[in-house]
């Protein structure tokens, strides 16, 4: 019987309980990133937030991927559960003045396309400007060479992003 498949039917592999990590996702006070959404980071912060929500299976509440079932639907009230995790999540990952301005979102969709309305698509000239500044006298002076190269590679990164 070598030709079976050692893991079942194909459908039974693709529908496969994921592990679950219950304190990761019943904690609506937990900050998915060490980085908080100001009015000049987005870029950073939506990578890191993307991550952290696809490390939790999470990613498509904010991407449309999942999208809202029908309000009468059985399962209207676990979608809307995990939805308002998720928003939570995300305005406790913004600057307190700016989850203000979002925290009347309908859904963590909704946010998500808000923030991204608001500060995704702001032109990024000065913070480019500012970073090829930096990058041009950035000098090593006390740091280690690892950590200058460090530095220097973190700023190049996010001028990638822009």
């Amino acid at each position: 019987m070598a030709e079976d498949n050692l893991f079942g039917s194909e459908a039974e592999s693709f529908t496969a309980p994921r592990p679950s990590f219950p304190e990761a996702e019943v904690n609506p006070n937990q900050r998915l990133c060490s980085v908080l959404l100001n009015e000049f980071n987005y870029l950073p912060w939506s990578r890191l937030i993307s991550l952290a929500l696809g490390g939790r299976s999470k990613l498509g509440f904010v991407n449309g991927s999942i999208e809202a079932p029908d309000v009468a639907s059985p399962v209207y009230e676990a979608w809307l559960c995990k939805d308002q995790l998720v928003m939570s999540w995300l305005l406790n990952s913004m600057d307190p003045k700016l989850s203000e301005i979002f925290s009347f979102s309908e859904s963590s969709s909704a946010l998500w396309k808000a923030v991204k309305d608001m500060y995704g698509n702001q032109n990024n000239a000065a913070r480019v400007f500012q970073l090829k500044r930096n990058l041009a006298s950035l000098q090593q002076g006390d740091k280690s060479f690892v950590h200058h190269l460090g530095c220097m590679k973190n700023m190049w990164n996010e001028l990638d992003m822009y």
